[in-house]
């Protein structure tokens, strides 16, 4: 269960479970390195435009900071490295509802007053609660994000918590969790994590929490959870675009700044999974409550795989979701929307995680096909593996990979999340070491996923919309991967 324990001398969110070490690039130096840093402690390193500048604060805050000189924007990007992954279930939906009450006002400024500053400054911020972080994002002209970053450090360190501001908040976060149901990509996902997970398994629980426990929850709730989790030492601030690396780590030493420590790393903990299926059905997730209301059905197939710093197997992953799905085109797309015509729309994508990432491939068709979706797709899944996979599509997934990389790297926001995302999964630089090991993924590796961590008996399945009784091992045609 995850609980407040002590860690660097204060408390702090973790899982008291099973936990392996991770050492990031903020670690401290080992101490056969020593003297050679002391020898180069006079050196000034050579700081490149455009090359990553990681600077750790005295109040533990992970800064990076990129010059691109030529830019119109700068893009920010502040990262609390805790999330929904992190929550037991008596906090479930916590981290999620501080996300919004830090826009409600500090405890010097009222509600409306970071709105009103970030439309005058021409910025605007959004945020998202993840599994393993909580991300505050925005673009703003240069001149201005100084100030921005300031009101950012102002709310997310000193949130008010006014109880009204919290049951008003409640009505909101009540319409976003229907808004979620809704949603039959996000039912699903929720639903096939949950079958993959073993009761308690803070993968497995919904993203935005179980509203039974968010309706009950009072300031005093969210200012424990949020003295555990926001502060410096758990935060990543990355700052792209025509700025000056000294100029930004005076601002956020001044801004972030609090009692001196080190950046707080997250125990691996080992997540727990539901035993292998044996009967080749994998394992059932629960029925959609909204089924009635929708009028095509999505089936979704989702698999737990290593956690991201597994270099070669996120790549490789990557790799394989590019293959089968690009675009309506792809193995998948190409099967099921064009020869055998029984779905619309087909979508596979690898999740990268700390401790567990997700695969799933979605299918939607119309009601009438509902049956047949799992079946097309474990069919189409079993002839990739029995034939293997072509240069020509090796080569088009890692260029599609790849290209993906580089349009995000392009702008100026997109380079600030992408830095920010490895970070704050506690794998600093992993985003560079990712994009050089995608031109090394083999076939052969692929064909080892489907056999293994792909196995169909491992996944979980989720049906949503009006639909029949899932189909039996005997209606599920192809043989074992």
């Amino acid at each position: 269960m995850a609980g407040i324990e002590e860690g660097n001398g204060e408390p702090y969110l973790v899982n008291r479970r099973h936990f392996l070490t991770v050492i990031g690039t903020y670690a401290s130096i080992p101490p056969g390195l020593v003297s050679a840093q002391e020898k180069r402690k006079t050196e000034k390193p050579v700081e490149l435009p455009g090359t990553p500048q990681r600077r750790v604060l005295p109040s533990g805050l992970r800064l990076i900071v990129v010059e691109k000189p030529d830019a119109a924007l700068v893009g920010v990007s502040l990262a609390v490295r805790v999330g929904g992954g992190d929550e037991d279930p008596a906090r479930s939906g916590t981290l999620h509802f501080i996300e919004h009450m830090v826009f409600k006002g500090s405890t010097t400024k009222t509600p409306g007053a970071f709105d009103q500053l970030t439309e005058t400054l021409g910025g605007e911020v959004a945020a998202r609660t993840l599994r393993d972080m909580t991300v505050f994002e925005t673009t703003i002209a240069p001149p201005n994000w100084r100030p921005l970053v300031a009101a950012l450090a102002e709310l997310t360190l000193r949130p008010a918590f006014r109880e009204e501001d919290i049951e008003a908040e409640k009505k909101v976060v009540e319409a976003e969790i229907a808004l979620e149901l809704a949603d039959p990509l996000r039912v699903g996902l929720d639903s096939t994590l949950r079958a993959l997970h073993l009761p308690g398994e803070p993968y497995g629980m919904p993203l935005f929490g179980e509203w039974s426990v968010v309706r009950k929850l009072t300031a005093d709730n969210l200012q424990s959870v949020h003295v555990a989790c926001y502060r410096p030492a758990r935060m990543t601030l990355c700052v792209v675009g025509p700025v000056v690396t000294a100029e930004v780590e005076a601002a956020a030493a001044e801004l972030f700044a609090g009692p001196r420590m080190s950046p707080v790393v997250r125990p691996l903990r080992q997540t727990f999974l539901v035993p292998s299926s044996r009967d080749g059905l994998g394992h059932r997730a629960g029925a959609d409550t909204a089924a009635a209301t929708r009028r095509l059905t999505t089936v979704v197939l989702a698999w737990s795989t290593p956690p991201v710093a597994d270099l070669n197997m996120s790549a490789s992953l990557a790799v394989l979701a590019e293959i089968l799905v690009q675009g309506d085109a792809g193995r998948l797309g190409t099967a099921l929307l064009g020869k055998q015509r029984v779905g619309l729309r087909v979508r596979a994508e690898w999740v990268p995680q700390r401790c567990g990432g997700l695969f799933y491939i979605a299918v939607t068709g119309l009601a009438r096909d509902a049956g047949r979706l799992e079946t097309a797709v474990l069919d189409e899944l079993q002839r990739v593996f029995e034939d293997g996979f072509s240069a020509a599509e090796l080569e088009s997934g890692r260029r599609a990979v790849l290209g993906k990389i580089v349009t995000e790297k392009a702008s100026v926001d997109g380079l600030a999340r992408r830095l920010t995302l490895y970070d704050a999964l506690d794998t600093p630089g992993l985003e560079d070491e990712l994009e050089k090991q995608v031109p090394q993924v083999r076939g052969e590796t692929l064909q080892g996923l489907l056999r293994t961590t792909l196995h169909r008996n491992l996944r979980a399945v989720a049906l949503l919309g009006p639909n029949p009784p899932l189909p039996t091992e005997g209606e599920i045609k192809g043989g074992q991967l």
